[in-house]
This record gives C-alpha cells, structure tokens and sequence, in this order.
C-alpha cells in the first residue's frame, strides 16, 4: 500500500487530531451542527415521507447499541446512524456547504451513533463531527462542481467517506486501517438526483445511507477487510469518475482550514439556491408595493450551478420537486408571505392556480458574479405590467457565516421551532444546555437519552 496516496493521508490527519487542536470556531460550528440535525431529526420522526425507512430498521430487531431519534428505539450503531440521517434530511432543512453538500445529516448521526455505542465523551465526538467534515471537505472541492453538473448527489458520495471517517475515528482505527475504511467506503459511493426531475422521496435516504455504508467501511476494516488506497486518484478512483481528473494537488492548499466553519444553515426548508431568491423577494415586498397579479415576469440571475440544481424545476409534483423548486419558493413567499415546511408538504399548494400563476413567469439564468461574493447569491428582476421594474441583488443568504444578519442564536430558534410540540420545552430546553456544555460531558449517551422523549 502507497504511503502517498490522498486516502492515505486523510486517514493520517483524521488519526491523528485531538480536540485541543481545534479552533474554538470550528468547536461551536460542530455544536451547532449537532443541536440543528437532532431538532430535524426530532420533526422528521414525524413525517410519513420517511416512515419505510424507520419500519425497516425496526424490523431488524438488532443488537440494541443506539438510539433512534424520537422513538427511543435501539439498534446497531450504522442503522442507528441510517436511520437518523435520514431523518435529518428529510424536510430538506439541512446545512449545505461549498465543498461537501450537506454534512450534518452524514457526519453528525454517525458521531452520535457511534458515540453512543462506543461510550465517546462529547470532546471525542466533537472532534469526530471535525474530521469527518473535514474529508468530506477536502474531496469536495475537486468534485462536487462536477458532481452537480452531470447528476451526482455529492452529499450521498462525500458523506460515505465523511461517515467512514467519524466512524474510524470514534472506533479508534490506526492510519492504516482508517485508510482501508475509506477504500471500503469507495464501493457505496453513488447516488443520481433523478428525483430533481420526476420526484421521489428516496432523496431523504441518500445522507442516511452514506452514514450507514460509510460506518460500516470502518467496522469491516476495523475487522481486517481491505480496500483499494487510491480509492481517490486511481484510475477508477473517485477523482477520475466524477470529476474527470486525477490530479489531487487542488486539495494541497486547503488542509489547515478547518472547513466545517463555512457551513451554511438553511432557515428556510427548500433548495439552498432558492434561499438568496426568497430573501431578495422579501426585500422587495419589503420596499415596494409590489402586487403579484400584476407581476409580468420574473427574471432570476444565479450562480450557474444552481440553474440546473433547483431552477430547472418548475411545477412540483410532490414534496421533492416542491423543495427544489426555486419558482415554487419564490411564489409562496409572493403570494402567501411565507415560506414554512408545512407550505411544501401541502398537496393542494402543489397544484394551487394562483402559485402556479406566478411560478410560470419565473426565468432563471446563469450570471456571473464576482469573484469575491458570497456563495449562493442571486439577482431579482421583476417587471410588472405596468411597466416597472423592481431589482435587487441578494449577496449571500442568512445563515450563511459570512453574512452579517447570521446570529448563532438562529440555530436554537430554529431547532425550538422544529421540536415544538414534539418533545417538551424543558427537554428541548436540556438538550440545547448538553449541547452547549458537551465538551464536559463524560458519555454521549447522556444526550442520545434525551432525543426519545415525545411531549
């Protein structure tokens, strides 16, 4: 096995970290991360949309070593991980990142998971949810372009080797058998969005899924299965089929960053690229009078990226589309107000002739920005009958990091929001405090123990 290829080095880092290493930042981020995906996970317990998943892992009667969100139900740690990866994405309200798609919804089950089920303090778990963002990261920012533009759900593929990551790290694998893990982990890496065009709510599996093959990759290594070690730049290797390269010196300049900083969280539950257009819209409403009937067009300038990943779909037909519709997302917020879950659970809203009305009069196009903007901004132009325009241009989207309006505080609004009337305000409450302290805490457990309490 070469001592000089990426996975080789990955594993390296990954073995290597210890929580003190990390930058205060990067420990909130983490935290962070943790206290959205177990408030997703707690309101995606109770959507029908992902209840074959939750009936499968139930069905497996399992060694019970951790716990199903919500449910209070026990299995092993990598289904335990499925389970509540899919939960987490399964309102399409996770964070997006520029490199690595969505990492909560693969990193984070996985640490808690795993945590769990190996007794991990929360310093540990902490420094778990870093590494394996931090491969997911490093891989990303050769592929995930690539990805997007031919098909290929980066967060299903970056999240394998992610989830292998954590889970080696939390196993306590040495280099050398993380480096197997993530060559095992290689094999799962796949997944189409199809769904984008003609629907289908296996979307939602696709991070629980790479948290479980990923996890798996390091319990079958930590058992002495072995894996290609260029499993990254190899001529089959993950590199060459989605991105069309080998070359790996794009990742040289990125190491020492710390990645999971930049993570993005959604506060609106749709597309990342339709929340900069939302929240241009909201500015115009805002300023102008701006009366929908009366609008003529809609002319959307986005990054090119998000033209074909969101903008290409236009009517929905079921949550799916309705989440990656960004002209369905700028119709509700036009002619309801509001952009909230339920408004893209609703059936009735799918085919409602007033939102569709404004949903047909959306153009989007590919513009340039530049070099120096924000990731995800947009461009509004809306010309109404009358002859007016009215233009804004939205640099970045709240809950970016970089954006000024992004408070932390956001983070424990949203996750009170999505547990509300689920588990109750004192548990919610609990959950936030062990969150905040978790570096103090001795058994992740402790937390894990808290998630299964219905109000």
């Amino acid at each position: 096995m070469s001592e000089n290829t990426l996975a080789t080095r990955l594993a390296a880092w990954v073995a290597a970290l210890e929580y003190d290493q990390l930058p205060p930042r990067a420990v909130e981020m983490a935290k962070l991360l943790i206290l959205d995906q177990l408030g997703l996970q707690v309101r995606g317990a109770t959507l029908p949309n992902v209840q074959p998943e939750l009936r499968l892992v139930e069905a497996m009667k399992a060694t019970p070593e951790s716990t199903m969100v919500l449910s209070g139900a026990r299995t092993v740690a990598p289904y335990a991980a499925f389970a509540n990866g899919t939960l987490g994405a399964a309102f399409e309200f996770d964070d997006v990142h520029m490199y690595a798609a969505h990492i909560g919804s693969a990193v984070v089950p996985t640490a808690l998971a795993f945590g769990e089920s190996t007794s991990a303090d929360g310093r540990e778990v902490l420094t778990a949810v870093v590494a394996g963002a931090q491969v997911m990261s490093l891989l990303g920012a050769t592929t995930v372009r690539d990805m997007v533009r031919v098909g290929w759900h980066g967060s299903k593929i970056l999240g394998t080797f992610g989830a292998a990551a954590t889970a080696g790290r939390l196993l306590g694998l040495t280099p050398g058998r993380l480096t197997e893990a993530l060559g095992i982990a290689g094999r799962d890496a796949g997944g189409t969005m199809e769904y984008e065009r003609s629907g289908g709510e296996v979307k939602r599996m696709h991070s629980g899924s790479a948290a479980r093959s990923g996890s798996q990759a390091a319990l079958l290594a930590q058992d002495g299965l072995t894996g290609p070690a260029t499993i990254i730049e190899g001529e089959r290797g993950l590199f060459r089929l989605f991105a069309g390269t080998r070359d790996t010196s794009g990742v040289d300049g990125l190491w020492d960053h710390f990645h999971i900083v930049d993570t993005i969280f959604r506060l609106y539950p749709t597309i990342g690229s339709a929340g900069p257009a939302i929240e241009a819209v909201a500015h115009l409403l805002a300023r102008d009078h701006l009366p929908w009937r009366e609008i003529k067009e809609i002319r959307l300038g986005l990054p090119a990226i998000a033209v074909g990943h969101g903008a290409a779909v236009t009517r929905p037909t079921d949550m799916v589309s309705a989440q990656f519709s960004t002209a369905f997302s700028v119709a509700l917020r036009l002619v309801r107000g509001h952009n909230r879950p339920e408004d893209y659970m609703d059936p009735a809203l799918w085919t409602d002739p007033d939102l569709l009305s404004v949903v047909d009069k959306v153009v989007p196009y590919a513009m340039e920005f530049p070099s120096d903007a924000p990731f995800l901004s947009c461009r509004v132009d809306i010309a109404l009958v009358e002859g007016r325009v009215l233009s804004h241009t939205q640099w970045g989207v709240r809950g970016h990091p970089a954006h000024p309006d992004t408070e932390d505080t956001d983070i424990e609004t949203k996750f009170l929001d999505n547990v509300e009337g689920i588990i109750s305000r004192p548990a919610a409450r609990k959950i936030i405090e062990r969150i905040k302290g978790l570096e103090r805490l001795p058994d992740v457990a402790e937390l894990m123990n808290l998630t299964g309490r219905r109000e």
